[in-house]
């Protein structure tokens, strides 16, 4: 697992920090030993989350309430990167909604793009950047989803926005690679998080493995340095490798969106 030290260093930034996955890898990164620099919209559950990680585990903490969605989000978190000389990164923040596509409003598609691809980009640019003139080596996780691997009905840009994070991390794995700086995009399936319980999933019918967020965090950062894509869960694993390479796609796709109808009903 990455821990402070020669190749990551003392210092970690966890963009969308405040609850779910990116409470979980705060919480693991400092039972680490990692200070954090914690980025959320939240700044008042952010605030409690590092008031009990300070007295839990002594680590040193910087909370940046920022809306991830906001343009010079990328500028304020690298002034904090640069200042800390952080050099491992984890971004968690999604926008996410399950309803049917025509339903979005245009404000949701902005949203889509703002947080899940935008800010993102930017960060992973100026990360890299900032390590490569600095001579120094580093990681990044993007907390991508399995639903940016397969595309599941109600959940059209919410994967998109997804595979846009797959994509960037298979293109960059070697150019940055080349230089001592680590990616893997972590393609997670059903997290317990206060996000997926208020979409409101019937279990009447079906129920997904639902896993925690420390396990999330504990295998991806497992997996960074050794896996470009990384997906948590054996049965995930095994779920995907099914679709993927034993059915036909378009066989896949049926049973992905019949598992959605049933979670979600018609919509």
């Amino acid at each position: 697992m990455a821990s402070p030290g020669e190749r990551y260093g003392n210092w970690a930034l966890v963009a969308g920090a405040a609850e779910g996955i990116g409470e979980g890898f705060c919480k693991v990164l400092a039972a680490n030993g990692f200070n954090l620099i914690l980025v959320d919209v939240n700044a008042g559950a952010m605030h409690d989350l590092a008031s009990k990680i300070a007295h839990d585990y002594g680590v040193r903490l910087l909370e940046l309430p920022l809306d991830l969605a906001d343009p010079d989000a990328p500028r304020q978190c690298m002034t904090a990167v640069t200042a800390n000389d952080c050099r491992l990164m984890v971004y968690v923040a999604a926008y996410s909604r399950v309803c049917r596509f025509t339903e979005l409003e245009p404000a949701d598609l902005d949203g889509f793009l703002a947080v899940n691809t935008h800010t993102p980009l930017h960060l992973v640019h100026g990360f890299s950047n900032r390590l490569m003139k600095a001579g120094k080596t580093g990681g990044i996780i993007l907390v991508s989803s399995l639903a940016g691997l397969i595309g599941p009905q109600y959940v059209a840009t919410y994967a998109a926005t997804k595979s846009f994070a797959i994509r960037l991390t298979e293109a960059l794995h070697g150019e940055l690679g080349e230089h001592g700086i680590d990616i893997c995009a972590c393609c997670a399936g059903t997290v317990s998080t206060p996000t997926y319980w208020k979409s409101k999933p019937n279990f009447d019918k079906m129920k997904p493995p639902v896993m925690q967020p420390a396990d999330i965090a504990i295998y991806s950062l497992r997996k960074l340095g050794t896996k470009t894509i990384c997906i948590p869960g054996m049965t995930n694993r095994l779920q995907y490798f099914f679709l993927m390479n034993i059915i036909p796609r378009r066989l896949a796709r049926r049973l992905v969106n019949n598992a959605m109808k049933k979670m979600y009903g018609s919509l």
